[in-house]
């Protein structure tokens, strides 16, 4: 009885790791579309505004930026943040402190 009790749950353990591989596969497809965009604004971010505040980083990726990546139709995470590709949030908080 406990073979077939440690058999149902390892066939029910699998079912879930297929269910999530499933979704991986569809993320891993959808960023790898998008990461043509993301990648352009994170290296922009680097290379031309990344020294200057927070509030003039934002205006210009978000107002100038992000348009003009659309208007080229450029694939890219709708809401991108080129910190948030760049690095951790673990990062963040070492940087901050």
């Amino acid at each position: 009885m406990d073979q077939l009790d440690l058999a149902n749950r390892l066939v029910g353990g699998l079912a879930d790791e297929n269910k999530r591989w499933t979704e991986n596969v569809s993320t891993f497809k959808q960023e790898r579309i998008t990461m043509i965009g993301n990648a352009l604004v994170s290296a922009a971010f680097v290379s031309y505004i990344g020294p200057f505040s927070y509030t003039f980083r934002a205006r210009l990726w978000k107002d100038t930026w992000l348009p003009d990546i659309v208007q080229r139709k450029v694939p890219f995470t709708e809401g991108v943040d080129p910190l948030k590709v760049l690095a951790t949030d673990a990062d963040q908080a070492v940087w901050k402190t």
